[in-house]
């Protein structure tokens, strides 16, 4: 048996009254729960094995689970579920599992890995599919274009994204019948959507899809986990710092507690940016840095002490010919701030536009409020 049946087998002996909440958390009967017990054949909806392990042992929940999943027969369909799993989390051993579905004797999973490691390789990138194979698999199909959103996000192709969003709703809640599978895809759905929705400043609705995130912390974890914070810490640039910096401190920890992650996923230029809106003192400025976030920070630090000469003398060493659509529209707002131009304002705002990000659009709305521009004709500029 593995691990997870012999501690279950031995908890429940010791506190058979064990049952009756593990009945309650599963929806399992107790015949049920033992049969997967004694018959090493028998695997049940891993949802239930998430919900299951997450209560009788928290502690080392992840061990446990790791544990089955070495151990689960390929070929049975809850390996489909698993596979999302540890894709979506980016498990260590995420691609020692696919490698072993991929050669499983059951030509659905074999398949359904084979489409999974594609995407998977190169991740953003879209591939050709055999249509009659894709046809054949609807959760597959939804799959495919979620898939091709994230290809279009990291193309910062908003605009198309904003169009397909309906139907890949609707592709997810009408062709998943695997209420696990589907639960996790609509988990893609919401982290592309949250972030979007931030930029396009429409913040109840980039929370309510964080919130449909973080109800399911104990099925998701890792990177995902880590960007819903992040974009929460964001929706509260200019609503309120406390909380604001609240959720920003907890998703730099959690990058510092995944050094594996090989970044900070730009958590310090947040958290400055933050604390330089609110007039304290950012704390992560990185003054050797030669990336344009990095001395944008710095100059908008000496901008908010109105230090102007040191402020123009950082301006001054950010490579424009390397600059990126977003970093350009920054770039206008500050040289707006240090020319005391309204041209570069205006400019700002239409890149800010460009690149679908309302968000940091504000920034430079707001320094034409303050030189008290007609509130009708800033509006307007607004209207896509």
């Amino acid at each position: 048996m593995s691990n997870i049946r012999k501690l279950l087998s031995k908890q429940l002996q010791a506190n058979p009254s064990l049952y009756l909440k593990i009945s309650e958390i599963s929806g399992l009967t107790k015949e049920e729960l033992d049969a997967f017990l004694f018959d090493k054949t028998i695997f049940l909806d891993f949802g239930k094995i998430l919900d299951i392990v997450y209560y009788v042992c928290p502690e080392n929940s992840a061990e446990i689970i790791k544990q089955y999943i070495n151990t689960l027969d390929v070929n049975h369909p809850t390996a489909q579920q698993v596979l999302e799993y540890v894709f979506i989390n980016r498990v260590d051993y995420c691609y020692s599992f696919l490698n072993r579905m991929i050669e499983a004797t059951n030509a659905e999973n074999s398949y359904f890995a084979t489409v999974y490691k594609q995407h998977y390789k190169n991740p953003g990138q879209m591939f050709q599919y055999d249509l009659q194979d894709i046809a054949k698999s609807p959760t597959l199909h939804a799959f495919k274009s979620i898939m091709e959103l994230y290809a279009l996000y990291k193309n910062d192709e908003f605009a198309t994204i904003i169009r397909k969003k309906d139907y890949v709703e609707y592709t997810i809640n009408n062709f998943v019948e695997d209420e696990f599978i589907r639960g996790y895809y609509l988990l893609h759905f919401n982290r592309l959507f949250m972030v979007i929705s931030l930029f396009k400043y429409e913040i109840s609705e980039c929370r309510r899809m964080i919130k449909e995130i973080l109800q399911l912390q104990n099925r998701v974890h890792g990177l995902l986990l880590t960007s819903a914070y992040h974009t929460l810490g964001m929706s509260y640039l200019f609503e309120d710092y406390d909380k604001g910096l609240l959720y920003l401190y907890k998703t730099r920890e959690m990058y510092r507690n995944r050094p594996a992650t090989g970044g900070d996923g730009d958590i310090h230029s947040s958290i400055n940016l933050h604390q330089i809106i609110w007039g304290k003192e950012p704390e992560d400025l990185r003054f050797n840095s030669k990336i344009n976030a990095d001395i944008h920070d710095i100059v908008h630090y000496y901008i908010m002490k109105d230090d102007f000469e040191k402020a123009r003398q950082v301006f001054l060493t950010v490579n424009e010919a390397e600059i990126s659509p977003r970093d350009n529209a920054f770039q206008f707002f500050y040289k707006g701030i240090l020319e005391d131009n309204t041209d570069h304002f205006y400019k700002s705002i239409m890149l800010f536009k460009q690149v679908g990000n309302k968000l940091h659009l504000q920034l430079p709305l707001n320094e034409l409020k303050k030189r008290g521009l007609n509130p009708l004709l800033l509006d307007t500029l607004l209207i896509n």
